[in-house]
């Protein structure tokens, strides 16, 4: 199986020109629901390439940004909660983004 795709999704989701945490851990997120279906399906030895293609793409061409936005400590301050109401907010808000990320995915997949 190939996963070419990947980087058809992951364009498609930056295609605006936007970038941001939220669609960056988006892409991870694809990334992980689509290697569990991969392990689920046999087809462990298309996982490694998966995350290759995430990565490759993430060096390629969001490094600056990530880069100019703090790394790793950009993306921990960025969704640092303060407190237990905003913590609820962000969980609902971050399954909705997930859910129509999915919704995108199955029309994809058509």
């Amino acid at each position: 199986m190939e996963v070419g795709f990947v980087t058809d999704v992951a364009e498609n989701l930056f295609s605006d020109g936007t970038t941001n945490w939220g669609r960056v851990v988006s892409l991870v997120a694809f990334g992980a629901v689509v290697a569990r279906h991969l392990k689920q399906s046999g087809l462990e030895h298309c996982i490694e390439p998966l995350g290759e293609s995430i990565s490759s793409f993430l060096l390629r061409d969001k490094r600056a940004w990530m880069i100019e936005n703090g790394a790793w400590e950009g993306f921990v301050d960025f969704f640092h909660v303060e407190d237990a109401e905003s913590s609820v907010r962000n969980a609902l808000m971050t399954f909705a983004g997930l859910a129509g990320i999915g919704a995108g995915i199955a029309l994809l997949m058509r």
